[in-house]
């Protein structure tokens, strides 16, 4: 998806990328460089994505793949 597309979809959920930004307690530098692929984050895409009620593999095709299964390690303690 493009960027513009991205930000043209969120102002139609009532938000725009400053307020997405503003709710994750994020600059908005850190938030556009997401939405412009310029960086990776999964956590901040999956916000996005909710907001747009989208997946994300539709907003950055291969880019985040699909996590199946994922356990985090337990940590042993001697």
């Amino acid at each position: 998806m493009h960027p513009e597309q991205i930000k043209a979809e969120l102002r139609m959920r009532g938000t725009s990328a400053a307020g997405v930004a503003d709710s994750l307690n994020l600059s908005r530098a850190v938030l556009s460089n997401v939405i412009h692929s310029r960086t990776k984050s999964r956590r901040i895409a999956t916000q996005i994505a909710d907001i747009i009620e989208r997946p994300l593999e539709e907003i950055w095709p291969g880019r985040y793949p699909a996590v199946k299964g994922r356990r985090r390690s337990r940590r042993r303690l001697p």
